[in-house]
């Protein structure tokens, strides 16, 4: 059984918690069982961790009860919890799985099946991990970590603000970054205090972050030490240091972090670090599944 690498950057660095929201209305009509038709809407409600996580509702194998999983756009495949699968009586198989530039040994297994709103996906390939670890750290139970294999397969806009997600029609105001189909994830070209970087998008982060192994030095960064270390699902030791990013560009727009990671010693041939969502005060993010583009919006 062939699967495709896991890239994950899943980075819970900070604290703080919001509340979820009471659920909207909405029909969507399916098109043979797979996504939401564009030309209908669909709002449902997200619970944001931490200013940044988000957490969804969701059925899995064809069972009524809703689960909790976590939409995570730097992650492909989508993984599942090891207890979960096992609930499910699905086999797993041995794999690996790439995440912040290193490789992990995991399982892999096939959903039988996997809901979330009006996106419908049968047969999913999925990573296998143990996330007993996140759901202590969150404090509420964790199914699975949803990523674009599955959330592309339908237009939606996500809102941070507002605490939902809407599929259908979406505007595509906005950066604009092509999402490769093939690996499943939306890398931007990007500045960092002058230097180009190819940056994963992503909704599992908080922060820039920067791989120390894909740049042979790094004396253009200004790297002071810091006492904490990252807690991720590849790493929970992982060495960081801190550089404020006074310019950062993307998409001709100029950011900047006063709190930028730089991760020594890691690299990934498919990408220089993660664009935390959340971290250059972008308040949603619409998928124009037409054009196979996200885009971040203010």
């Amino acid at each position: 059984m062939r699967h495709k690498r896991k890239i994950a950057g899943l980075l819970l660095l900070i604290g703080g918690l919001a509340s979820s929201r009471t659920a909207l209305a909405g029909n969507c009509r399916t098109i043979s069982g797979a996504y939401c038709e564009d030309a209908q809407q669909r709002i449902i409600p997200v619970r944001i961790y931490r200013n940044f996580l988000v957490i969804v509702e969701g059925q899995l194998g064809g069972a009524p009860e809703s689960r909790n999983f976590i939409l995570d756009t730097g992650t492909a495949p989508s993984i599942m919890d090891a207890r979960v699968v096992k609930d499910l009586g699905v086999p797993t198989v041995s794999s690996r799985f790439r995440a912040l530039g290193k490789t992990i040994p995991a399982q892999a297994a096939i959903i039988p099946e996997i809901e979330l709103g009006p996106i419908r996906a049968a047969s999913l390939p999925v990573q296998v991990q143990d996330l007993s670890r996140l759901e202590r750290d969150l404090g509420i139970p964790i199914a699975g970590i949803v990523g674009m294999d599955v959330l592309s397969r339908s237009s939606f806009h996500l809102d941070y603000e507002k605490k939902e997600i809407e599929f259908g029609e979406v505007s595509t105001a906005g950066i604009p970054v092509h999402f490769d189909a093939r690996t499943g994830i939306a890398v931007a070209e990007v500045s960092v205090e002058g230097r180009r970087a190819r940056i994963l998008v992503d909704t599992g982060s908080d922060r820039v972050v920067l791989f120390g192994g894909n740049f042979a030095e790094a004396g253009w960064l200004a790297l002071r030490n810091t006492s904490q270390s990252g807690s991720s699902l590849a790493d929970p030791g992982m060495s960081l240091q801190v550089f404020s990013a006074r310019d950062i560009v993307v998409g001709g727009q100029h950011f900047s972090d006063d709190r930028a990671y730089f991760v020594l010693g890691n690299a990934d041939p498919a990408f220089d670090g993660l664009l935390g969502v959340r971290a250059l005060g972008f308040n949603g993010l619409s998928y124009h599944r037409a054009s196979e583009t996200i885009f971040l919006q203010k």
